[in-house]
């Protein structure tokens, strides 16, 4: 019985996530004050992050969604290969669409950023899908993670675990 409520509470959680795509205004993410970044030492990163932010779920929800807006400071394109994340362990880049009426989810793969361009990962489209978590997250808490990219640099985010996109 307590596996079938967990299961309708995630369901829950993700057909109330779903509701941005009934509401065009919801497809753009606020901006948020930018989030802490950091590059590794060996290549400096030629990015930025902010907006970044994961959606609360249920209590026993076994998987979460993380977003963010990620900005390519250089002057060529710059790949987004993948993040890790210390509360999960398994993230993946997954894409939202509708098809034929009907909602689905794919990975989405490594993703390209021009140069000067930005790289959303927002509610109804690119999404980190957070799976296998380590320790329950609730509104309030925060979340590192840690974005490679193809030239060998990665940048380090914090995002705060919130019901809505921050203000």
């Amino acid at each position: 019985m307590k596996t079938k409520s967990i299961l309708i509470a995630s369901l829950s959680w993700f057909i109330a996530s779903l509701a941005c795509l009934a509401a065009p205004h919801a497809m753009t993410m606020p901006m948020a004050k930018p989030a802490a970044t950091s590059a590794t030492a060996s290549q400096p990163a030629q990015a930025h992050v902010d907006a970044a932010w994961v959606r609360a779920a249920p209590p026993g929800a076994t998987m979460m969604a993380g977003y963010m807006a990620i900005h390519n400071d250089g002057k060529t394109p710059l790949r987004f290969v993948s993040a890790q994340c210390d509360a999960f362990g398994m993230v993946e880049l997954h894409q939202s669409s509708i098809v034929n009426g009907m909602s689905t989810m794919r990975a989405a793969g490594e993703q390209t950023i021009p140069a000067g361009g930005v790289l959303h990962i927002q509610p109804g489209g690119l999404h980190l899908m957070l799976m296998q978590p380590k320790h329950a997250l609730k509104v309030g808490d925060s979340v590192r993670f840690r974005l490679v990219f193809s030239n060998g640099s990665s940048t380090d985010v914090v995002a705060p675990v919130t019901a809505q996109a921050p203000l």
